[in-house]
């Protein structure tokens, strides 16, 4: 239950990063660049088959470049085992607050990769990834090196590529979605500049924390503490108590409720996307109740699952 916790942090950690200032500006840059494999022509929705395909070699050619830097870090923490989580965890509290405040001026310096063409195929933007994967941003630079700590600290390098591999998914996921829906995403970006600041204080207090766990030694201690109650979940989901389908029908209704009623606010905007998502929810929750959908068991396998890996 922790790794899946820890998964999440990550996966979060890579969110934040395409959302930070020193990326999120450029994405149309990048987007231009990826664009020259072929006639950059869009239909009316804005898609364009040939940047997604673009972006999603550009993604894979900088996961390539992370979790290779994931696996060399994991081997040489297997000669600093007994120390290298409490290092490791003051490091990343001290990239955690210099994301906040900018206190180590020397890791506010930017190195990027500047290609002089543009990519002639998939395989120039597989390696334009890759080089953007090798470079420095002082918004990426430290939220990247505090994950490869983190997920290299036990010397396990399948623990290490996994890490990585997520923290590229968050990171590369919105990256291929901006890339599908390029127009809308350029109408956006003007609103989503102004969120910007937010983003290096939730990711250094995403870094303290994380730093402040490893130290600590709190993740062992909480994966008892999720190990246990867990376990009584799973026992509770098969138990055949009537609970066990009453209690997830109840959240789900609460759910529609709550999505349902912003139906009725004035001036509310999207209200059709609001009414299937209560719908949805409607639903599931009928499905609960007549016992075709047992959503505390299948919860309880994936919690067998994640404890299983």
């Amino acid at each position: 239950m922790t790794n899946a916790i820890s998964l999440f942090m990550t996966f979060c950690a890579g969110l934040l990063s395409f959302l930070s200032p020193c990326l999120l500006p450029v994405i149309p840059f990048y987007f231009s660049f990826i664009g020259g494999i072929s006639a950059s022509k869009h239909d009316q929705n804005g898609y364009n088959p040939h940047l997604i395909v673009g972006a999603v070699c550009f993604v894979l050619g900088f996961s390539t470049v992370f979790i290779g830097m994931s696996i060399l870090l994991a081997r040489m923490m297997l000669f600093f085992r007994g120390v290298v989580n409490v290092a490791a965890g003051l490091v990343i509290i001290l990239m955690g607050l210099h994301t906040l405040f900018g206190i180590f001026k020397f890791l506010n310096y930017e190195k990027r990769f500047h290609a002089a063409e543009r990519p002639v195929n998939l395989a120039g933007c597989y390696l334009v990834g890759m080089a953007f994967g090798a470079g420095w941003t002082p918004c990426i630079g430290p939220i990247l090196a505090s994950v490869l700590l983190f997920a290299g600290a036990d010397g396990e390098i399948l623990k290490a590529m996994r890490y990585l591999a997520v923290y590229s998914l968050g990171l590369g996921i919105p990256f291929v979605v901006c890339a599908a829906f390029f127009q809308w995403f350029i109408a956006k970006l003007a609103k989503l500049k102004g969120i910007l600041p937010l983003i290096p204080k939730i990711s250094g207090v995403l870094l303290i924390i994380l730093g402040v766990f490893m130290v600590t030694g709190r993740f062992q201690r909480l994966n008892s503490a999720a190990q246990r109650y867990s376990g009584q979940f799973c026992e509770w989901a098969v138990s055949g108590d009537i609970m066990v389908r009453i209690i997830p029908a109840i959240l789900f209704f609460a759910a529609a409720s709550v999505v349902l009623a912003f139906c009725f606010v004035k001036n509310m905007k999207k209200k059709r996307a609001l009414g299937v998502t209560g719908g949805a929810f409607l639903l599931l929750a009928t499905l609960q109740l007549a016992g075709l959908l047992d959503s505390a068991g299948l919860l309880a396998a994936w919690i067998l699952y994640q404890q299983s890996l």
